[in-house]
């Protein structure tokens, strides 16, 4: 039996076993209107698709498994408490509100959708209670699955059980019993009094704006979303841990477990340092609530514990890195829930002129607006037509890709999720856009051209180097985390990062962390993280990990401005930026959205010369209409494919290698391989000191002999037929070749021929090991 055969998500209806049922066939609103769950997980997206319709729903959160706590005490301590905590200093009630649609978030405001967790009880519970109050149906589901899309992904290596009953009145009974005395005494809501009247507040603010939308949604900024974890972490401890003492449902002497929380840490110092400074924050936060010195332990006051939780959420950050966090600004919200077209609404939303909620983002141009929109972009395309040395059609259309993609950005984490057949096609949609150009060549106008196109400002700018002082201990991993924090605030506008240093690219530990990790948590759970497009230094010697690059859109722009024309191509440029604003991009989204609803709409387009998926066809679509309705000609620099810059920079790089070092590559006649002392590429040589990784890294692995392993070491094993070809020179080792491929064929008709004459040999059959293995 293979692994496809295997019945992974197993269900057994009434005691029978029953083919695949469809998660909305199981969870049926049809037949039922009511849901109680105890559940471990619970998503924004099985709500918003599958619960929506039911009238009233409760779900109880369990707590995940912990195998460190070996008493009853540190049950609640690390394991109930802990979590409760912890949830709410990462603001997971606020994210997983957020995510619900706006419908959904004003059933949890109206008291209709209950979501609660048990602060000082471990749950391992599953089961779910399904009920008509009008028909008396009910309907009894037990196993191991999640109100979440994972337990019901059959492609998933997890095995699942479903049980379901229906009609059995007993067992129905039973649990629904066992649910209200036993579970919901011990619940305290997930959904905290703190979130709700934030998210009443903002809707009342909304409701109040001309702008506003009758179903208002709820997006909370950062500042807000800090003062209710605040808030719920003090309320955990100071009202829900002393309740529970007071019921008697936790033993009083809990405090002294509290205060002692943190004594053995030292064998759980091997978890990861960020999951280690959450998990020191959150029990040195237990510990100092509870009073030292007293013979009974017993909780500070409320106002103490408060400064405590306030001191603890901003201890592990420096000034210098509240700092670093403050320069991204820019948030455009990608809500494809919320789409709704006949209402003129894209699904992005960004933050009002004061800050107090969120509002649609996205309107239908003129047709005149659309001409003077495509004027400007083709203003911008002659300015570097007119100003920039040895300029050709061909180059421009790198300036006007850049564009593309940027205005593609907000939407690139949905087509990601339409055009990947296989999680690992996620990867032919980068999140990455650079730039790679000389110094003088205009790629830093280039972005704030962008910033205009699509924000209508040019001061959404992150410097790179600037992001800590130069004097900052660690500052190249810290502008790392500091970047990668920008991308992961819920934003799709893309982070604008100029100037990236080379060592960002070069290095595994800088480029393989941001680069690598992030596209992978993209194609494993596609959700919005923000696109990064930025500049870098070209000097002729830029080069990237060969897995950055897979996952990196790179253009280059190497030609510079004219030295004498400077003056004159500033003035224009600055001219031309005047007229610059995102009337043209506010178009634009809508008319993605649209095709984005459509389910008619093709996402796997791929280019016929280089047979990559060209993630922008459809946005190329938008603007050759564009230029239809303008009655405008579309221009000879409008890009109609990807461009594959970095692995056309790496052929360059290699074939000038060879044309002036050819004595160096030496002909393996054995395998028809060249081998190249690597080592050579050193500043004795006039290389540079990072020669060697650059050139290791722009050699493609299939041209390696033994694939990576040809590329490690002192030399370097090519072969040489795919070489030259990639390189585009003659194969001087043909003719060699071809001789010695006519002998061997001569000597192997004469061996036949000789072979004929003698008397056959009988073929021995063969056995059963040598038919299976050859």
């Amino acid at each position: 039996m293979t692994d496809s055969d295997l019945k992974k998500i197993h269900i057994v209806f009434n005691g029978q076993d029953t083919p695949p049922l469809k998660i909305s066939q199981l969870f049926d609103a049809n037949k039922f209107n009511r849901l109680t769950a105890v559940t471990g997980n619970v998503t924004a997206d099985f709500i918003n698709q599958y619960l929506s319709r039911f009238i009233k729903v409760e779900v109880a959160l369990s707590s995940p498994e912990n195998y460190e706590a070996k008493t009853g005490d540190e049950v609640i301590t690390k394991v109930a408490l802990t979590n409760a905590l912890l949830s709410a200093a990462n603001k997971k009630p606020a994210k997983v509100f957020e995510a619900l649609t706006s419908d959904n978030q004003a059933n949890v405001l109206n008291n209709l959708f209950q979501v609660a967790i048990a602060p000082t009880q471990a749950i391992h519970s599953r089961f779910y209670l399904l009920s008509n109050s009008e028909t008396h149906d009910t309907r009894v589901i037990l196993g191991s699955l999640n109100l979440d899309s994972a337990s019901f992904d059959k492609e998933r290596n997890q095995y699942e059980e479903i049980l379901v009953f229906d009609d059995d009145i007993r067992l129905f009974q039973n649990l629904d019993n066992h649910y209200k005395n036993d579970i919901k005494p011990v619940l305290r809501p997930f959904f905290t009094e703190n979130l709700l009247n934030a998210a009443q507040n903002q809707i009342d603010e909304s409701l109040k704006d001309t702008k506003g939308t009758k179903n208002a949604v709820v997006i909370l900024d950062n500042e807000v979303t800090d003062q209710i974890a605040a808030a719920d972490m003090t309320d955990l401890i100071s009202h829900d841990v002393q309740k529970q003492i007071d019921e008697n449902k936790i033993p009083a002497m809990i405090t002294k477990s509290m205060r002692d929380i943190t004594t053995n840490r030292s064998q759980d110092k091997e978890e990861a340092e960020r999951q280690i400074q959450q998990h020191d924050t959150i029990y040195t936060l237990q510990k100092t609530a509870v009073s030292p010195r007293a013979a009974k332990p017993k909780l500070k006051s409320r106002e103490k514990i408060f400064k405590q939780v306030q001191d603890a959420l901003i201890s592990g950050m420096t000034p210098q890195q509240r700092s670093a966090e403050k320069k991204y600004t820019t948030f455009l919200y990608d809500r494809p829930m919320e789409r709704n077209l006949v209402n003129n609404n894209s699904g992005l939303y960004v933050p009002n002129d004061t800050g107090t909620h969120p509002i649609q983002f996205g309107k239908i141009a003129t047709i005149s607006q659309i001409r003077d929109g495509l004027k400007s972009i083709d203003a911008v395309l002659k300015g570097y037509q007119q100003y920039v040395v040895d300029y050709n059609d061909d180059y421009g259309k790198r300036f006007y890709e850049a564009i593309l993609y940027s205005f593609t950005a907000p939407f690139l984490w949905e087509i990601r999720a339409k055009a990947s057949l296989n999680p690992e096609d996620g990867n032919d949609i980068p999140n990455f856009l650079i730039l790679g150009a000389t110094a003088g060549s205009g790629k830093s106008t280039l972005l704030r051209i962008i910033n205009q196109l699509t924000w209508n400002t040019d001061r959404s700018l992150i410097d790179f180097g600037t992001i800590y002082p130069t004097d900052t201990p660690q500052k190249k991993a810290k502008t790392v985390d500091a970047i990668e924090h920008y991308m992961k605030l819920g934003s799709s506008y893309p982070v604008l990062m100029d100037e990236i240093e080379p060592y960002f690219f070069q290095q595994d530990q800088y480029s393989r962390h941001l680069v690598v990790d992030t596209m992978n948590e993209l194609v494993n759970n596609p959700h919005a993280i923000a696109p990064l497009i930025g500049t870098t230094n070209y000097d002729s010697g830029f080069t990237m990990l060969r897995e950055t690059a897979r996952r990196t859109y790179y253009l280059q722009i190497d030609k510079v401005i004219d030295d004498q024309q400077k003056g004159e191509a500033n003035k224009y440029i600055y001219n031309v930026r005047q007229t610059l604003n995102n009337t043209l991009f506010k178009d634009f989204v809508m008319r993605m959205a649209s095709l984005l609803e459509d389910d008619e709409t093709p996402w796997r387009a791929f280019d016929e010369k280089t047979g990559k998926l060209d993630f922008l066809a459809n946005t190329r679509k938008i603007f050759r209409d564009y230029y239809q309705m303008a009655d405008m000609e579309v221009p000879s620099y409008f890009a109609d494919e990807i461009c594959d810059d970095f692995k056309e920079s790496s052929r360059n790089r290699w074939a000038k290698l060879y044309l002036t070092q050819e004595e160096d590559f030496k002909y393996r006649q054995q395998d028809h391989s060249l081998l190249f002392d690597i080592s050579k590429l050193n500043t004795f040589n006039g290389f540079t000191a990072d020669s060697i990784e650059k050139y290791r890294n722009a050699l493609p692995i299939e041209l390696c002999v033994d694939g990576i392993n040809g590329k490690r070491g002192k030399f370097v094993e090519i072969k040489a037929d795919e070489f030259f070809k990639w390189i585009g020179e003659r194969n001087p080792y043909a003719e060699e070749i071809e001789e010695n491929e006519a002998s061997n064929d001569e000597t192997l008709t004469t061996n036949t021929a000789e072979k004929v004459t003698e008397s056959p040999v009988k073929e021995q059959k063969k056995g059963f090991w040598a038919r299976l293995f050859g």
